[in-house]
């Protein structure tokens, strides 16, 4: 599907066609030629360019299907783009469509043991540090919930609460000194290796989204779009 956005014409007594601009109004005149063969126009008053239309194609079903398979593949929006023939903008809004088509699923469950951890990385540059907090269910290995953001205790406990809901038995953490204060010391657990399979899912985050590695050429330009992106995966 395609919309098609027009501006007016008239005639003068020469017979010289001129249009309106957009923005003041005022007279506009031909100044060359776009690569696609549309006409540019140049506004006397306020010297900015123009086209007389504007057409803008629509983004058909099958490639929403691909966006979404070649982002659970690993593949970085511009890598998408590029593939799909579309713009990096135009993937970037696919799949903040899809993101928010979904919904968060209901968890009925109680005295399970759950790994929580922080996986770092940056947004821009290094300075810029952000760290994706999420925990899991030691048995069945899925997400419970997520934060996006900065590793401090209000941060964590956004997702500690959701995990306070289920009742939980036991949480296993790092030796992070935040959960001291946060997690009652009766459910929390800390000591080695027992947080290897939550460990084990960073890792492969790391392995399948290119903005989240340690040493990445895909910078992450967006704190939002790194949630966004986590969210579809």
């Amino acid at each position: 599907m395609s919309f098609t956005k027009c501006h007016l014409f008239y005639i003068t007594a020469k017979n010289q066609y001129y249009m309106i601009c957009r923005y003041c109004k005022c007279n506009c005149i031909k100044k060359r030629k776009r690569s696609n063969g549309k006409q540019k126009f140049r506004c006397k008053t306020c010297k900015k360019y123009q086209q007389s239309s504007y057409t803008k194609i629509g983004i058909s079903k099958e490639k929403y299907k691909w966006v979404h398979v070649l982002n659970n593949e690993g593949n970085c929006l511009s890598g998408i783009g590029r593939l799909l023939h579309i713009s990096t903008s135009s993937v970037q809004r696919v799949i903040e469509r899809l993101v928010a088509s979904l919904t968060k699923p209901m968890i009925n469950e109680t005295g399970e043991s759950y790994e929580m951890d922080e996986l770092a990385s940056f947004c821009g540059n290094k300075e810029n540090r952000i760290w994706l907090i999420y925990a899991i269910n030691r048995r069945t290995r899925e997400i419970i919930d997520f934060f996006v953001g900065r590793r401090t205790s209000e941060n964590i406990k956004k997702v500690l609460s959701c995990i306070e809901k289920l009742n939980p038995k036991h949480i296993y953490t790092d030796r992070l000194n935040i959960y001291e204060s946060l997690i009652s010391k009766d459910s929390h657990k800390i000591y080695p290796r027992c947080t290897n399979y939550i460990e084990r899912k960073n890792l492969t985050l790391r392995m399948w989204l290119k903005r989240l590695s340690r040493k990445q050429y895909a910078l992450q330009g967006r704190r939002r779009c790194c949630g966004i992106v986590c969210i579809c995966l």
